[in-house]
């Protein structure tokens, strides 16, 4: 039996953004559903472990922003997947053996990111994980997802990983950072002094206990007969490779992209910013996007960090309200306090990603045996021939070869697929473009989705 459940707002996603929205739009007096996949509230950042697994700081900070959601009588769906989502805003979702529909006056995504992934030769070997797979997996299960552990790619999260895997006691073999120390990164950090002793208190307590830190270097070739065994290091100045072995599992990220199938489905405008983590939805300060009634905050908006992300959130949660004729009884100097905060704390995080933006050097490391699409195993060879034929964008490739037409719709491949594009045509990745999420945009029972589409289209033409 399907649910039909209404709303006058429905909040996509319950991380830090979620969360302060969801809260801020009930306060102000609007019914809200909250809803999101995982069987907890709180996203990745803020994740709840399991029962019997111990929390930190951040699973204490989202017990408290659950608590402020539930106190405001906000009405939480935990471990629904939105599958579906029209204009209108009716939007589909099922998990636990359940089929919902929900009609909402507004909506606001704030359904967060997931890794960049980028393809190299034996990265599809057991043993190889996403870096904030690695993390959510200590932080979800209280486990490691190895003993001996390499961790590569770029950006900050990084070290946020090393020292989730190094408090629960795994042996970081090396921390391999594509990216050089640069006075552009210390010129950046000197700009934001309240970022200080974070920064400080986390590169000491995690310089102190990995083996080794190596700059300057991107992961270039796994190896390995039924799990990986050894790594190639690639320099990004053109020096000497490097080999790198004695570990168990290999944690790789290159920061994260917006998750964007909610916006994608109704249709907003989208931007590209690589600094940003790509495509992201294009919203102002109050989240408002093109689409009247479509709200968007977070990581959504473009990646920056839980600050922002939870700032975003309240302020459209207040907007959203007010604009259904709900008073939020926030002052105006209140809203400009928000946003000048909100400013500020972006200005820090899209200045982290454009120092740590991928670097073109990742898109040489796959050979034309490399898979690049794992979902339909589509080599980079193949995608490279698509090109000569005429593919020149992500979308035509997917027509051409099933790149991205997948269980994941290309959320794995898409970073590596533009890059691929990109070098042979040398287009820009705006240019290029990427696919449109499809119905259902996650993986679901037949049985669960027919229903769902029966009761979503009853009545309409």
């Amino acid at each position: 039996m399907t649910e039909r459940l209404t709303a006058d707002i429905a909040v996509v996603g319950a991380g830090p953004a979620g969360l302060a929205a969801a809260t801020a739009a009930r306060q102000s007096g609007a019914s809200v559903l909250l809803i999101d996949g995982f069987a907890k509230a709180g996203g990745q950042y803020f994740m709840q472990p399991r029962a019997g697994a111990t929390g930190n700081s951040q699973s204490e900070a989202g017990r408290q922003a659950i608590a402020a959601a539930n106190e405001a009588a906000v009405e939480v769906l935990s471990g629904i997947e939105i599958i579906a989502a029209y204009p209108g805003f009716r939007l589909l979702g099922t998990g636990g053996g359940r089929s919902i529909v929900i009609d909402a006056r507004a909506v606001i995504a704030a359904n967060g990111a997931h890794d960049r992934v980028t393809a190299f030769p034996g990265w599809t070997l057991p043993g190889i994980m996403t870096a904030g797979g690695g993390q959510r997996f200590v932080k979800l299960n209280g486990a490691l997802p190895g003993k001996r552990v390499v961790i590569a790619g770029s950006g900050v999260f990084l070290w946020a990983v090393a020292e989730t895997l190094l408090d629960k006691g795994a042996e970081v073999v090396a921390l391999v950072e594509a990216r050089r120390p640069s006075v552009a990164l210390a010129s950046h950090l000197l700009c934001f002094p309240e970022r200080w002793l974070e920064a400080a208190s986390l590169y000491r307590s995690v310089s102190s206990r990995v083996r080794r830190l190596i700059y300057g270097r991107v992961v270039s070739k796994a190896l390995g007969s039924h799990r990986v065994e050894e790594i190639i290091l690639a320099d990004t100045r053109g020096g000497p490779s490097e080999t790198l072995g004695n570990f168990d599992t290999l944690l790789v990220g290159h920061g994260f992209q917006p998750n964007i199938e909610v916006t994608s489905l109704l249709g907003c405008k989208h931007r590209f910013d690589d600094g940003r983590g790509g495509w992201h939805a294009a919203a102002d300060q109050d989240g408002r996007t093109s689409v009247p009634g479509l709200f968007a905050s977070g990581e959504v908006t473009g990646i920056a960090g839980y600050r922002p992300a939870a700032l975003s959130g309240t302020l459209a949660g207040i907007a959203a309200a007010t604009d259904l004729g709900f008073s939020s009884g926030t002052c105006r100097d209140e809203t400009g306090r928000l946003k000048r905060q909100l400013t500020r704390a972006r200005r820090f995080g899209h200045g982290l990603g454009r120092l740590f933006a991928p670097l073109p050097v990742l898109a040489q490391q796959a050979t034309d045996d490399t898979i690049l699409c794992r979902c339909e195993e589509i080599t980079k060879g193949e995608i490279l021939s698509a090109v000569l034929e005429g593919s020149d964008s992500v979308h035509a490739a997917k027509m051409w070869t099933r790149a991205g037409m997948g269980r994941c719709q290309g959320r794995m491949c898409r970073m590596s697929v533009t890059a691929c594009i990109a070098e042979a045509t040398g287009r820009s990745p705006e240019h290029i473009g990427f696919n449109r999420p499809r119905v259902p945009c996650r993986p679901v029972a037949l049985a669960d989705a027919l229903v769902a589409f029966e009761e979503a289209t009853e009545g309409q033409t």
